[in-house]
């Protein structure tokens, strides 16, 4: 039921964006775009969570527990923006979250536990520009219909896990040319730190190159 209503989520959005640019192309002579880059994700998740899985594993029963994680990785994102004002525009676009990696080595027993999540998201923004078309400043906000595939694996097999869900997304960012630099924060709802998120979100820097059509 959960992937029926995300599929919903989609389809509205779609025909949202249609419905903005027909009404944007009668009254506004800009062109819309495509748009793509690199971006560099920093997952909430610091030291204290470590050592809190750590403790947590030899309060267990293991002897020790030595637990490591990486708090940032690479993703991208690409897609469309529709002009409906001088100032305002509307985007939607495809991100990938980039991969999220924790291990624990433990002893008494002896055990290698992994786990890396990877995710990616919808995210359908309006962007309030102040400067000119071409060399801007900005701040943008809306929403973004996520879906996130995580793997734990041991000596004794692996599991596979899953969630969906849809937060906020707010970001500010400047424009010179074709060439775009933005800061943008993912909330995520209902996802654990031990996933690569932790109640603060995402964060991520972003380099867009820009091209009208």
């Amino acid at each position: 039921m959960k992937f029926i209503t995300n599929v919903k989520n989609y389809v509205f959005v779609i025909g949202l964006m249609i419905s903005i640019t027909l009404l944007s192309s009668k009254s506004v002579n800009a062109d819309s775009y495509i748009f793509g880059g690199p971006k560099i994700f920093y997952y909430d998740v610091d030291q204290s969570d470590v050592d809190k899985l750590a403790t947590d594993l030899v309060n267990l029963g293991f002897s020790s527990a030595t637990v490591k994680a990486n708090d940032a990785g690479i993703g991208f994102d690409v897609g469309v923006g529709f002009p409906v004002s001088d100032m305002i525009d509307i985007e939607g676009s495809f991100v990938y979250l980039g991969e999220f990696e924790l291990t624990a080595d433990t002893t008494g027993p002896v055990e290698n536990i992994k786990a890396t999540s990877s995710g990616y998201t919808f995210p359908i923004a309006a962007k309030i520009k102040f400067g000119t078309g071409d060399a801007n400043l900005y701040g943008k906000a809306g929403w973004h219909f996520w879906r996130q595939d995580s793997e734990i694996s041991a000596s004794k097999g692996k599991v596979t896990l899953w969630g969906t869900g849809n937060d906020a997304i707010v970001g500010i960012g400047g424009q010179l040319g074709g060439l775009d630099v933005s800061y943008e924060h993912y909330s995520f709802s209902g996802v654990g730190a031990g996933a690569g998120i932790g109640e603060g979100g995402m964060s991520a820097l972003s380099l867009t190159w820009k091209a009208t059509f």
